[in-house]
C-alpha cells in the first residue's frame, strides 16, 4: 500500500485522514471540514462538541481560545461563502453551523462543559441521578424559605446577600468538580459518581443565584 493511499483511509468512525478534494488532498483539522481549501464533508453523528470545535476533551478550555476557535470556524462555516458552491452545499454549511452554534455554547459556560466531559465518560445525566449530599435539599428549602421572605418585605441588600452567597457556593462546587476530573483515578465509576453529585448542587447554586439576578434587574 502507498502513502498516499494509507492517508486516504478512513480513520475509526469513519473520518478521512485528508481532504477528499483531490486538488487538495490537505490533512484534515476537523472531521467535516477542510481548513484549506473549505471543503465540506458529510457530518458525523455523534460528535462530541469537543470534536465540533476541535479543542480538546478538557474541562480547562480557556474561554478566550474558545472563542476565538468559535469566530474562526463560524466564518468559515457561513452559508455565504458557499454561494458559487451551489444550494445543497450552502445548506450543508447552514446544517453545520447550527451544530457549531450549540456546541459553543454548551462548552463555554463550565457547568454544561463539565456535564458533556461527564457524559463523554459514560457519567450519567442529571434526570437519571438527582443525588446530592445529605441534608443539602433540606438547607435548600430553609434557604428559599428566607429568600421569599426577605423578598416580600422589600430587603434588597438581604437579597444582594443571597445573591453572593449562591455564586459563591457556585463557583466553590465547580472548583470541586474541577478537582475531581484532575483526580489520577478519574474515570472511576466512583469519580464519576461524585461528579455527578456536586453538578446536581451547582444546579441548585446556579438557578438560585440566576433567579435572584433577575429579581434585581427587573
Amino acid at each position: 500500500m502507498s502513502p498516499a493511499t494509507s492517508r486516504r483511509l478512513p480513520l475509526a468512525g469513519g473520518r478521512p485522514r485528508i481532504c477528499p478534494d483531490t486538488g487538495c488532498e490537505a490533512p484534515l483539522e476537523l472531521p467535516y471540514m477542510c481548513h484549506s481549501c473549505g471543503t465540506l464533508l458529510r457530518d458525523l453523528p455523534g460528535l462530541t462538541h469537543f470534536a465540533r470545535l476541535g479543542v480538546a476533551p478538557t474541562l480547562d478550555v480557556r474561554p478566550a481560545d474558545l472563542e476565538e476557535r468559535y469566530l474562526d470556524l463560524s466564518r468559515r462555516l457561513h452559508p455565504d461563502r458557499m454561494v458559487r458552491k451551489g444550494p445543497q452545499t450552502q445548506a450543508r454549511a447552514l446544517a453545520l453551523s447550527a451544530a457549531l452554534n450549540q456546541a459553543y455554547n454548551a462548552l463555554r459556560d463550565e457547568r454544561q462543559r463539565a456535564e458533556h466531559l461527564l457524559a463523554i465518560h459514560g457519567g450519567k445525566t442529571a434526570d437519571q441521578d438527582r443525588r446530592t449530599p445529605p441534608a443539602f435539599l433540606v438547607e435548600q428549602l430553609e434557604l428559599r424559605e428566607q429568600v421569599e421572605a426577605a423578598r416580600a418585605a422589600g430587603d434588597a441588600d438581604r437579597l444582594h446577600a443571597f445573591g453572593a452567597r449562591a455564586r459563591e457556593q457556585r463557583a466553590a462546587g465547580l472548583a470541586r468538580v474541577r478537582a475531581l476530573f484532575a483526580d489520577p483515578t478519574f474515570p472511576s465509576p466512583e469519580l464519576l459518581s461524585a461528579i455527578r453529585e456536586q453538578l446536581n448542587v451547582v444546579a441548585y447554586w446556579q438557578s438560585l443565584a440566576s433567579e435572584l439576578d433577575a429579581a434585581r434587574l427587573s
